[in-house]
Order: C-alpha cells, then structure tokens, then sequence
C-alpha cells in the first residue's frame, strides 16, 4: 500500500490553509462587538487606502473625468497642528476647477469619528486656508453616495 505525500506547495494543502485562515478571520469578526466591529483591526502602512478610501477615491476619479474636480491627491500634505509632534495628515487634497483646494478626511461612519480626530480637524480647519471636509459612505438603503459635514 502506497502512502500518499503531501507537501506545502501541494493545492490540497494550499486548500486547507485558506479555508483555515477564512474560518478564523470569521470567527474573529463575530466575537467583536457593538462598535469595535466598526473600527480598523490597525494601521494601515502609509500611502496604502483602506476600503472606504479606495470607494472615495474611485468616486473622486469619476469626479474628475467628468470635470467637476480638476486634480486629486492621496495623503499629499502633512500639516502641523501644535508644537511638539501633532500632525494632520488628511486622506485627500482636491482642486476644484476654479483652482480652489479642499481637504477631504474619509471615515467609515460617522460613529468612528473619535474627539481626537474631531480636534485635529476643526484646529487644522481655523489654522489652515482650506475648506475641510469630513466624508462618509451613505448606506445603500438611502441611495448610496458620500455624505459630507464641512469645518
């Protein structure tokens, strides 16, 4: 009788690892509650977009495309808010075609908008010339789209 040798690189044992990982990234998930299901497992690397970043900045290409923006730019600037090491850096920069530009700040739900993020924006808001904007995806039952809320 012949025993049969599997290896990592063998698609059955690639199968099991995968449905494994899946299985524990579900369970995961389920034993988060209430509002920790909303925030962000942990920071992304610089220059990378989440999802709801990713949504937004698709939407701002079509934005763009059809000439109501002119340009758009992911984390361009860094803007100090107070001495010592309080930075802002917002999601997106955007200029409009009157050569006006905006900071776009991209939050899941308006219920992860923390006090600290708040007081970086309404401080970089007053300190800075440019309109800030905090965006939200709306929900599909309400049509889908971007809400905004201006500082």
């Amino acid at each position: 009788m012949s025993m049969l040798r599997l290896d990592e690189s063998s698609p059955l044992v690639q199968a099991y690892y995968k449905k494994k990982a899946q299985e524990e990234r579900a369970n995961n998930f389920l034993h988060r509650t209430g509002n920790q299901r909303l925030y962000a497992k942990g920071r992304k690397k610089p220059g990378t977009l989440n999802k709801t970043e990713q949504s937004y900045q698709d939407y701002l290409e079509s934005e763009r495309r059809c000439g109501r923006i002119l340009a758009y730019w992911y984390e361009a600037v860094k803007l100090k808010i107070a001495d010592g090491t309080c930075w802002y850096t917002p999601d997106f920069m955007v200029m409009r075609p009157d050569g006006e530009l905006e900071l776009h700040e991209v939050k899941g739900s308006p219920k992860i908008f923390q006090d600290d993020a708040k007081v970086k924006t309404k401080s970089c808001a007053t300190q800075y010339p440019f309109k800030l904007f905090v965006v939200y995806p709306r929900s599909k039952k309400d049509g889908g789209g971007w809400e905004t809320q201006e500082f």
